[in-house]
């Protein structure tokens, strides 16, 4: 993890990640996880049993961008079609469905439940993909 301002989006500080996605099947996903003991809810449990959740057979990696909704120029919050676009507008891409239990992975020392799991109103998370292939 960095954490700094390189940059990239004029005058905020933001947060940066490079995390290793793919090359596990469902089950081996399914039983990192539980190796972990992160549980998941049932909308959790729902989406990974999915059929048509997406599994990669090769690793990549991507590089994550977390800004807040301040920073992308809304101090007093958006509408998330605003932040969206905007996130568009300076190069940032939404992650892909099958990056969420692999951050989680990476990001074992999060907070569970709510205690000590809290945002700024004017915060969100926004991340930009830089795919690479590491087979």
């Amino acid at each position: 993890m960095h954490i700094g301002n390189e940059g990239i989006y004029p005058n905020c500080p933001f947060i940066t990640r490079t995390i290793e996605v793919g090359g596990l099947t469902k089950q081996q996903l399914i039983k990192r996880l539980q190796e972990y003991s992160i549980l998941l809810n049932q909308y959790g449990e729902t989406l990974l049993n999915d059929k048509k959740f997406p599994i990669s057979d090769s690793k990549y990696t991507m590089k994550t961008v977390e800004i807040s909704v301040g920073n992308l120029g809304f101090p007093e919050g958006a509408t998330t079609a605003h932040i969206f676009n905007k996130a568009r507008d300076l190069g940032l891409e939404l992650y892909p469905l099958e990056f969420g239990p692999y951050l989680r992975l990476e990001y074992l020392d999060q907070p569970e439940g709510d205690s000590g799991n809290t945002a700024a109103s004017s915060s969100n998370r926004i991340y930009h993909s830089s795919i690479e292939d590491t087979n």
